[in-house]
C-alpha cells in the first residue's frame, strides 16, 4: 500500500512538473509573439514603425496614407551608404512558400529618403506616398497573411543595393495590419527628409489625397529597389508603385505551385493504375 502511494505521489509530482514546464513555455511563446515561418538571410537589422508623434506603433489600417509615417532601422546602413548622398526607400514584398525571399514579388511604397543618422537610417514618408491597401490588392498575402517590409538602399552616384536590407514582418487581417517581427529602436534616433518634399510641388505631398488612398500598382514593369540613384522616386513618379520584380510571365511561386500539382497528379495516376491492376488480377 505504501509502495502504491509512493508511486501515485511520484506520478502526481511528475505531472505537476510537466504542467509547470508547459505553462512556462506557453508564457514565453506568448511573450515573444507568433513565430515567422520563413528565414530571410538577407535581413540586416529590424524596422521600428513610428507615428507622427515619434512614438513606436505595432498596428494600423491598410487604408492609412501613407502606410507608415516613419520607419527606423536597428542596424547601421551598409558600407558605402553612410553619407549625405545615401538614400533609403521602403518596399513591400509578398512571401511565397518554397520560393527564396530573393525571388518574391515586391513593390515600392515610398520615395527615397535622405537620412541624418547612418547608424539608424530612416525612411520618412509623406502624404504623397501610398497606403498598404494597393499592395495587398495586387499581391494578396497568401502565406499566413504575412507581408515583409524592406528598407533598401541607393545613393547619388552609387549603384542600387538590393541586399542586405533592414526588414519587418507584418500580418494582414481584414483591413488591419499587425507587427509580427520588428525592431525596438527609439524613433528619436534619426530623422529623414523625403525627396518628394524637394522635387514635387507641396500640393502633391502636404495632405492625403481625396478618399484616403491612391491607385494600386498595375502589375507590370519592374521594381527599382531603393529609389532612383539620383535620389528621386523610382519609375519617375513619387506616388506610383514599382511593379512586380519579375516582369511578365508567371511568377516563381506560380511555377512552383504548378509543378507540385503536376507531381501530385502523376503519383495519383500511378496509384490508381496499380490498384486497378491488383483488382483485375484478384478477380481473374
Amino acid at each position: 500500500m505504501n509502495r502504491l502511494a509512493t508511486r501515485v505521489g511520484g506520478a502526481v509530482a511528475a505531472a505537476g512538473l510537466a504542467v509547470a514546464v508547459i505553462s512556462a513555455t506557453a508564457t514565453v511563446a506568448a511573450a515573444s509573439g507568433s513565430p515567422v515561418p520563413f528565414q530571410d538571410s538577407s535581413v540586416d537589422g529590424w524596422l521600428t514603425f513610428c507615428n507622427h508623434s515619434n512614438q513606436a506603433v505595432t498596428s494600423g489600417s491598410l487604408d492609412t496614407q501613407p502606410f507608415a509615417w516613419k520607419l527606423i532601422s536597428s542596424n547601421p546602413a551598409p558600407a558605402g551608404y553612410r553619407n549625405s548622398k545615401s538614400r533609403a526607400t521602403l518596399f513591400a514584398y509578398q512571401p511565397i512558400k518554397y520560393v527564396d525571399p530573393g525571388d518574391w514579388s515586391g513593390s515600392q511604397l515610398t520615395a527615397a529618403t535622405i537620412y541624418s543618422n547612418p547608424d539608424h537610417p530612416v525612411v520618412q514618408a509623406t502624404y504623397g506616398d501610398l497606403p498598404l491597401l494597393g499592395f495587398t490588392q495586387a499581391y494578396p498575402p497568401h502565406w499566413d497573411g504575412l507581408v515583409e517590409i524592406r528598407m533598401m538602399w541607393s545613393g547619388v552616384g552609387e549603384p542600387q543595393l538590393t541586399t542586405p536590407y533592414a526588414a519587418a514582418v507584418i500580418r494582414v487581417s481584414g483591413s488591419k495590419w499587425t507587427l509580427v517581427k520588428g525592431g525596438n529602436a527609439s524613433c528619436s534616433l534619426g530623422k529623414g527628409i523625403s525627396v518628394e518634399t524637394i522635387l514635387l510641388p507641396k500640393k502633391d505631398y502636404a495632405s492625403p489625397s481625396p478618399g484616403g488612398s491612391r491607385s494600386a500598382p498595375s502589375g507590370g514593369g519592374s521594381a527599382s529597389p531603393g529609389g532612383s540613384a539620383g535620389g528621386g522616386p523610382a519609375g519617375g513618379s513619387a506616388a506610383s508603385l514599382a511593379a512586380d520584380k519579375s516582369a511578365g510571365g508567371l511568377s516563381a511561386g506560380a511555377l512552383v505551385g504548378i509543378g507540385l500539382a503536376v507531381i501530385a497528379l502523376v503519383w495519383g495516376g500511378i496509384y490508381l493504375l496499380g490498384w486497378w491492376r491488383r483488382r483485375t488480377a484478384g478477380a481473374s
